[in-house]
């Protein structure tokens, strides 16, 4: 796929802590319209009560088109019939494990990657995308500047999907999208907005519109 045929998309992260004021802005952001994934966080200790916490929000975000992610644990992707897992760094699990959950058509994205060496070698594995950023680390207007260089060196150079976590400001956001990098993943800007809805409607107008740009660019 050419850098000018595609239209970056977001990637919405779950905070850790999900109460009731949380269901209300969850509902909210998938009334607002494109979201590619959702990437369930949370404390797996308990994780029957982890399992039971997250199920209804699978299937409302399923039922609405979008891809499900339980962090780091395959077995309770598993058991939430989610449609994959994001690993905080590669050697999460080895390949041969990777190789089979792909092979039942399960997502596997990996974050970790600090270095482009480390990139690359991450690269081969055929991982199904790979995050740049920290998805705990705490929120800044501006973009971590080593993730986002590595994103955008990896979003030009190569065909394996990035996913790169925006500062809260626009201008960060816009960076990200404009540097080609496939998904943007988004956090506090969605569930500390007065309507989650209106923004993730609100970015999606940005997307499109960039999206839109390079299209007229390249005509």
């Amino acid at each position: 796929m050419a850098f000018t045929d595609f239209r970056t998309r977001l990637f919405l992260i779950t905070p850790v802590e999900r109460d009731e004021a949380f269901s209300h802005a969850f509902a909210s952001a998938l009334s607002g319209g494109d979201i590619a994934c959702l990437l369930v966080d949370g404390d797996q200790s308990d994780e029957r009560a982890f399992v039971d916490a997250s199920a209804p929000y699978v299937q409302t975000a399923q039922d609405a088109d979008v891809a499900v992610l339980v962090m780091n644990d395959s077995r309770l992707a598993g058991r939430l019939d989610a449609d994959g897992v994001h690993l905080r760094e590669p050697k999460t699990i080895d390949t041969d494990e990777q190789e089979k959950l792909q092979e039942r058509g399960l997502i596997v994205g990996t974050g970790g990657i600090n270095t482009r060496h480390l990139a690359l070698q991450t690269g081969e594995r055929g991982f199904d995308y790979l995050f740049f950023g920290r998805t705990d680390r705490d929120a800044t207007e501006d973009n971590h500047p080593k993730p986002e260089t590595l994103a955008l060196w990896w979003a030009e150079m190569m065909a394996i999907p990035c996913v790169a976590l925006a500062g809260t400001s626009d201008e960060a956001f816009i960076k990200l999208a404009e540097g080609g990098v496939e998904f943007i993943a988004v956090r506090e800007r969605i569930w500390q907005a007065n309507n989650p809805g209106q923004e993730i409607a609100r970015l999606n107008t940005m997307l499109d519109a960039i999206a839109h740009r390079r299209m007229e660019a390249a005509a």
